[in-house]
């Protein structure tokens, strides 16, 4: 039985994302820091519950978890997948990115009907331990420091024009609130940004590192990676990332990080035959 999750299910949703909580970060950050939300009325963030028994009430073997436009599902082999999939397919919210590392099948997107795949990408998937974390020190001239809220403007502007890691001042602020962003800079020019997407209370997923092209080759993204990575560590938070490029990886490495799977992202639009039937 699938149905939507209550505040009374929190402590058994988290025990079960658990299970795997690298993979589970974002599931696991939204129920600390938004709850399980109210079902039907709530525009931001919904949990499902996929239940061994007919009652509801029994073990889990899946969550779906809802945030905005944005899906992600994790559960046992032995889950309702098809099912799973068709929330995904008939939420009004129109679909638009999914996290496909479901745990119990290699993909939920055969199960899915009414959207498709205008993007894959596989990525590593790395965790930082404090034994391993090598740091890194800053360029000559560089002031690494965390960011305030003073600095929105600034960073506004920054990922406004940064290629693929562009942001808008929305995907700005909610790191500034919420979470942490650090910083390079020279000549109070911001060069090197890193952020963390999502915290739990053991874990932080580090994202949004992006140098300027014309700022690279000094070693200004290790540094800030190094100095938000030892800032996490500190608060007894493991950091956990995913990476694009073999520049990027090679950065991480040199601070410590180590690989321990793949991460699939999903960009989703309308399959082409159900566009054909409206």
């Amino acid at each position: 039985m699938i149905r939507l999750l209550t505040e009374s299910d929190r402590f058994a949703a988290m025990s079960f994302l658990n299970r795997s909580p690298e993979y589970n970060l974002y599931q696991l950050g939204n129920l600390e820091s938004l709850g399980v939300g109210t079902g039907k009325d709530n525009d931001i963030c919904q949990f499902w519950g996929d239940f061994v028994d007919s009652s509801g009430r029994g073990e889990l073997r899946a969550i779906l978890n809802r945030y905005m436009t944005g899906w992600s599902v994790f559960g046992v082999s032995a889950a309702d997948w098809s099912a799973l999939a068709a929330i995904i397919d008939h939420h009004p919210s129109k679909p638009t990115r999914l996290q496909d590392n479901p745990g119990g099948v290699q993909s939920i997107l055969p199960y899915l009907h009414a959207f498709q795949p205008s993007a894959v990408k596989t990525e590593e998937l790395m965790r930082l331990s404090a034994a391993d974390y090598r740091p890194a020190p800053p360029p000559m001239g560089a002031t690494i420091r965390r960011a305030t809220r003073s600095d929105f403007s600034a960073l506004t502007e920054f990922y406004a024009d940064a290629e693929h890691m562009s942001r808008s001042p929305n995907a700005v602020e909610r790191p500034l609130r919420d979470t942490r962003i650090w910083l390079a800079e020279w000549q109070k020019q911001i060069l090197s940004v890193a952020l963390t997407n999502a915290e739990t209370k053991n874990l932080a997923m580090v994202g949004g590192v992006y140098t300027r092209p014309n700022a690279r080759g000094y070693g200004l993204s290790q540094a800030v990676c190094s100095a938000l990575s030892a800032e996490l560590l500190s608060n007894r938070k493991q950091p956990i990332l995913y990476w694009e490029t073999p520049e990027a990886g090679r950065v991480y490495k040199k601070i410590g990080f180590k690989p321990i799977g793949t991460w699939r992202s999903v960009l989703l639009e309308p399959a082409l035959e159900f566009m054909a039937a409206d």
